[in-house]
């Protein structure tokens, strides 16, 4: 698991993210029940360290991503002050939390598929919204806390409700 990790976090750095991180074009996406499970469970997790180690509230409403961009903020501030840096499978543990969150909040709220999302041959965990729309929290997360808020992920969740 350790070096799947590590592969998913180069392919996901590797890969050209938009400023808003969402794409419309039909790229190959296969829905996965199993990606759901896990990202189901790592949403849990983020709302537990949200509260234990953030004080925050994240109750599963658009407005709580709010609360996931402050603990973002934090994150970032730490990484950025840390020597050495935090690995790139430490900051994917995050990524993988609080990005499945902002995952699942669309997806309870809205309705969209959990699954891989294929780019240039390269796969990742991402989700479909009923309107066709791909997109990946986890790269999206994991780009705010070692590139800062210019990858805001509350404007980044408001451009999905647009699509």
């Amino acid at each position: 698991m350790k070096n799947f990790n590590t592969l998913l976090f180069f392919i996901l750095a590797m890969l050209p993210f938009h400023a808003n991180a969402v794409d419309q074009e039909s790229h190959s996406f296969v829905a996965d029940p199993n990606i759901q499970k896990i990202a189901e469970a790592y949403a849990l997790d983020a709302v537990d360290l949200a509260k234990s180690q953030f004080g925050m509230q994240l109750d599963w409403s658009d407005a709580s991503i709010k609360n996931v961009e402050r603990a973002l903020v934090k994150m970032h501030a730490s990484y950025v002050a840390k020597t050495p840096r935090p690995s790139q499978e430490q900051v994917m543990l995050f990524a993988k939390g609080f990005g499945s969150y902002v995952g699942e909040v669309y997806r309870r709220n809205y309705g969209a598929e959990w699954g891989m999302i294929s780019i240039n041959g390269q796969k990742f965990p991402g989700l479909r919204t009923k309107t066709g729309t791909n997109f990946w929290p986890w790269g999206r997360v994991a780009k705010f806390i070692t590139d800062g808020d210019e990858n805001n992920v509350f404007d980044y969740y408001r451009e999905l409700l647009k699509k």
